[in-house]
């Protein structure tokens, strides 16, 4: 009688049980509140100012604009942001998440693009994109506070959020 062999795990069993001893950064619904919604809200804010200064009622109403900040903020902003969250929850570093906020506020200028526009309207998209971009950027940083990190069972940690945390493979005990 021969011995059986014996069965590894699978990588992805092993990626699966070492994402779950690493911390994550978490971020509550305020911080997501601040984080998504206050730049959103200061951007429908500042289109619908600009929208009520006579001189620029020359060029056209801006009402439409306000309308593709808004449909953008709800369908490309909400879904990214939150994807965003997802993907780099074992990323300590908030700079990281900060970037990919902007980054998220960037593609706000392809709703321009969805919204189907023609003639001077598709050169909106960096008035609308890099905007949103410094936006959300700005959200992201003053979220920051209200963020913090939690281990696998959901405890609190306390640790400085700024240095990248040691990785349980490269400890020395």
């Amino acid at each position: 009688m021969t011995t059986p062999i014996p069965e590894k795990p699978s990588r992805r069993q092993r990626a699966r049980v070492q994402d779950a001893e690493r911390p994550r950064l978490r971020l509550g619904l305020m911080g997501f509140l601040v984080a998504w919604l206050l730049p959103n809200l200061v951007m429908a804010v500042v289109v619908m100012v600009l929208g009520l200064i006579p001189d620029l009622q020359v060029y056209g109403s801006l009402s439409p604009l306000l309308t593709v900040v808004g449909v953008a903020g709800l369908v490309i902003g909400l879904p990214l942001c939150l994807l965003v969250n997802w993907v780099f929850r074992h990323q300590l570093n908030q700079w990281v998440h900060v970037m990919g906020y902007a980054l998220v506020g960037m593609l706000y200028g392809l709703a321009v693009l969805l919204y189907g526009g023609s003639g001077l309207l598709p050169m909106l998209i960096p008035l609308i994109g890099f905007p949103a971009a410094v936006l959300m950027a700005l959200g992201r940083t003053l979220a920051r506070p209200l963020a913090h990190v939690v281990d696998a069972e959901g405890e609190p940690i306390e640790t400085d959020l700024d240095e990248p945390a040691p990785s349980p493979s490269n400890s020395t005990d």
